[in-house]
């Protein structure tokens, strides 16, 4: 009985769930390009601080059982810090849903505090409007020295 029904519609089950993410895929690469995001992390002009491959999440609420591993680019310029999702985790709404993507003038930052844990040493970034994001990046004290220098110029 099941046998015949998978034998007879096996093209749709096959299918379906393409289509389906396809479908997701679409609508996210939309929804960015509306709202002037990119796809593929760019270098911002004058960056003075660049990581690539670094992990990191947002802290508080739902957001901060997701995460991202090994998935961010992270920038400072002279005014604002950038995290971005690398392709292709920056589809599928995935960076809307777990927080992953932030344009944050420096002027907000209020301190950055070092943490060791079991997945090594991170930095929390602690924001003005009590909004905190952890990163684990490969250079911590380069981060936390382009931050204070950009913030004192």
């Amino acid at each position: 009985m099941i046998e015949d029904f998978v034998d007879q519609h096996a093209a749709i089950i096959v299918a379906f769930p393409i289509v389906w993410i396809g479908a997701i895929v679409t609508a996210s690469v939309v929804y960015r390009r509306q709202g002037g995001k990119r796809i593929f992390p760019t270098t911002p002009p004058d960056c003075v601080f660049e990581e690539n491959r670094t992990s990191g999440r947002e802290l508080g609420g739902l957001r901060a059982l997701g995460g991202a591993s090994n998935v961010l680019k992270v920038c400072v310029t002279r005014d604002t810090l950038f995290v971005m999702p690398c392709f292709p985790f920056s589809l599928m709404f995935m960076p809307e849903i777990w927080g992953l993507e932030h344009e944050i003038k420096l002027r907000r930052i209020q301190t950055l505090e070092e943490r060791s844990g079991l997945f090594g040493r991170s930095l929390v970034v602690h924001l003005a409007d009590d909004k905190r994001i952890e990163l684990r990046l490969r250079d911590p004290d380069g981060f936390r020295h382009a931050i204070q220098s950009a913030k004192q110029s």
